[in-house]
């Protein structure tokens, strides 16, 4: 929950507040007229999207040398009134650049899924283009989705783009892979989560914290004083938590609990409170005057996050959530759940109906190349192995679980693969022992690849066609 003297909340909250989405592409052609009718032969790309019904409009700015385009989407069925939906661009060709902006470097700390050859030429871009659009609040991803397909359709073959609210490096083959893919890719190629590392990882806690998701018109996200331990547990709370925020937007402002997930050791439940809110609680007093127990700082010394932090910049101003433990109705420090995030301990995230059909749909939609390349390299330990999610659904509990096997064989129909993990509640299973399973209920994927380095999920398909069409 959040103060009501944070009047910046309530901007958010009502909509009156929304970073843009801004996305930059490195061109490998330069377009040498663009002018609006180059953009709209451009745009026909565009209309062999199944979300996409009519190029409303394709116009000069009257004060700058700004494109405006307005496509109208595609009617939904289920909407619950007859208003068509307009998804509104502005881009822009630019032509006078730094190209030290798009050197090797640059990408160091800020690469998402650039390809090495990507990333090696892309300071060679002769043009760039800047597309920039404020998200439909109803129709947040398939708008971004909109977004990648219209850059491509503009820009044509590039070699990276820049998510400038993000700050993200992200390859330009994935970009073509996007633009003709129907089911939006995962939030997380959205935005990015900094962990800031303190002096002493070992005895000293980090703060991890998003940026990219005020362009969807929702708050960042924050954790404070995690061990180093936690991070990989604590960045699967905070993945899900984003999710769930996009599912139920009105959950950051509500002053209610929310479960995330559970393991062996019992339930993880979560309560978002505003960052300045947060630093004044009592709860990180205490840490600040060194009270809070084995990992305690010195006094005054403060911890990661706090706010000596966030008075360099503006960036870290902005409205954003932090995600607090909450422990029979108590918030807590996450260091002090060391047992139940023990990376040793087995954690189910409870993701919400709409991520899990969105990645239902894109596992489906990408798995004829994940056959592809099981038919062309057999599973062998260590160079090629392959899973496969898959919601089963027990006949004595009627409870409904995502788990991950290893597959061992697959046809048109059916997979047949050795469950991985032990399920909770659903006694008919049991891991380590193989069973034959529809494939219409796989609900995500992925490869280890030696030959690759990598693992590879639908949202990497990109990287997995390269390979077989070198191979």
């Amino acid at each position: 929950m959040y103060s009501p003297t944070l009047s910046i909340y309530d901007d958010l909250k009502n909509g009156d507040y929304q970073a843009p989405s801004i996305y930059l592409a490195a061109l490998k052609n330069r377009i040498a007229n663009p002018d609006v009718e180059t953009v709209r032969q451009r745009l026909q790309k565009v209309l062999q999207r199944e979300d996409i019904a009519e190029i409303v409009l394709v116009e000069q700015n009257e004060d700058d040398d700004g494109i405006r385009i307005v496509l109208r989407a595609e009617d939904d069925d289920d909407a619950e009134d007859d208003e068509p939906t307009f998804f509104l661009f502005e881009i822009k060709f630019i032509n006078d650049f730094d190209a030290d902006e798009w050197s090797y470097e640059s990408a160091e700390y800020r690469n998402r899924n650039l390809l090495e050859d990507e990333r090696v030429e892309m300071h060679q871009t002769p043009q760039l283009i800047e597309c920039t659009t404020y998200f439909n609040p109803h129709w947040r991803l398939t708008h971004w989705l909109v977004q990648l397909a219209v850059l491509d359709a503009v820009g044509g073959e590039c070699y990276a783009i820049q998510d400038l609210v993000a700050s993200t490096f992200l390859s330009g083959t994935w970009l073509a892979e996007m633009a003709g893919t129907q089911t939006p890719p995962s939030l997380e190629c959205a935005y990015v989560i900094h962990a800031i590392t303190p002096d002493d990882p070992e005895n000293s806690t980090y703060w991890l914290h998003t940026h990219g998701l005020l362009k969807f018109g929702l708050p960042e996200l924050e954790m404070l004083c995690v061990k180093q331990s936690q991070l990989s547990a604590c960045q699967g709370i905070l993945t899900t938590t984003a999710a769930r925020l996009f599912a139920e937007p009105e959950a950051w402002y509500q002053d209610e609990t929310m479960l995330i997930a559970h393991n062996e050791q019992g339930d993880i439940a979560v309560h978002l409170l505003a960052w300045q809110d947060t630093l004044q609680h009592d709860l990180f007093a205490a840490k600040k005057a060194g009270l809070f127990g084995l990992f305690a700082a010195k006094k005054d010394e403060g911890f990661s996050g706090d706010l000596s932090d966030r008075t360099e910049d503006d960036i870290h101003t902005e409205p954003s959530m932090v995600i607090l433990p909450d422990v029979n109705g108590k918030m807590v420090h996450w260091a002090d759940l060391t047992e139940i995030l023990n990376e040793d301990n087995h954690m189910m995230l409870l993701l919400p109906n709409m991520e899990t059909a969105r990645m239902y749909y894109l596992a489906a939609e990408k798995l004829p190349t994940f056959t592809r390349c099981f038919q062309r390299f057999a599973p062998e330990e260590g160079v090629w192995g392959y899973m496969m999610k898959i919601a089963c659904t027990s006949p004595s509990t009627e409870t409904t679980e995502h788990m991950w096997f290893m597959v061992q064989d697959l046809n048109d129909e059916n997979v047949t693969a050795e469950l991985v993990n032990q399920p909770f509640e659903i006694p008919e299973l049991q891991a380590g022992e193989s069973y034959t399973l529809p494939l219409e209920d796989v609900t995500d994927w992925c490869i280890y690849s030696s030959p690759l380095q990598m693992r590879i999920a639908p949202d990497d398909v990109y990287r997995l066609k390269r390979y077989l069409q070198t191979n």
